[in-house]
């Protein structure tokens, strides 16, 4: 009872919100991921017998789909941050996704964004032509998906595969639609904030030891 009290009390204080946040928990955000394992993992008998995944999530997850709805009222949110989500679900909810943090920041908000490059992966193929490290890096198939079960079930429910990919143009056009202003390429610890530092990840912005440099935005609503 104390627990839901006090998550209650953070919902109506807090005005940062994670969206996808995974392991990574801010302090002064609220952290919200959707994946099932994460839901998982809250609850203490089944967290036990959980071998899914091989990292347990943070206890302090709030379960959310940015698909489904808001996770505040309107005009609400001060900054969100949102990494490597986009490209786990379809093309239209992630429209869906953007309209929701657009409705949830207030005017002014900051919204960042950050999501794998498919420029940077079409790239490293032209130079290496390996095409079946092209098609791991997409995150779309799993050459160990079949090899037991557990492999299986990772893949299917773990929340690491890909649904769709995005360049630079593409990423900023679906911003543009939702109604984005003062649109900007962005690059880890550039917010002018130091509340972003709490849930900014430096591997995020460049995955695979800096082999591929991911997309990332910084806009205002």
């Amino acid at each position: 009872m104390l627990k839901y009290n006090y998550i209650n009390l953070k919902k109506k204080l807090m005005k940062n919100y994670h969206i996808g946040c995974g392991y990574v928990i801010g302090k002064n955000w609220l952290n919200y991921d959707s994946s099932l394992i994460a839901f998982i993992d809250q609850i203490p008998i089944l967290n036990k017998i959980n071998q899914i995944n091989d990292l347990k999530f943070p206890k302090n997850i709030l379960y959310g789909n940015i698909v489904k709805k808001k996770l505040c009222n309107s005009d609400f949110a001060d900054n969100i941050y949102c990494s490597h989500v986009l490209e786990h679900v379809s093309y239209l909810d992630a429209k869906k996704v953007l309209k929701n943090i657009y409705d949830m920041l207030k005017k002014d908000g900051v919204f960042r964004i950050v999501v794998p490059s498919l420029k940077s992966r079409v790239e490293n193929y032209n130079v290496d032509n390996d095409a079946n490290k092209f098609m791991e890096s997409l995150g779309c198939v799993n050459k160990n998906e079949n090899l037991d079960i557990i492999s299986k079930l990772r893949f299917l429910f773990g929340g690491s595969r890909h649904r769709w990919m995005y360049d630079d143009k593409s990423l900023k056009n679906e911003l543009i639609e939702v109604g984005f202003t003062n649109i900007r390429k962005c690059e880890f610890g550039d917010s002018g904030s130091e509340i972003f530092s709490e849930v900014e990840d430096e591997d995020r912005f460049y995955s695979k030891s800096r082999k591929f440099q991911e997309i990332a935005f910084h806009c205002l609503k």
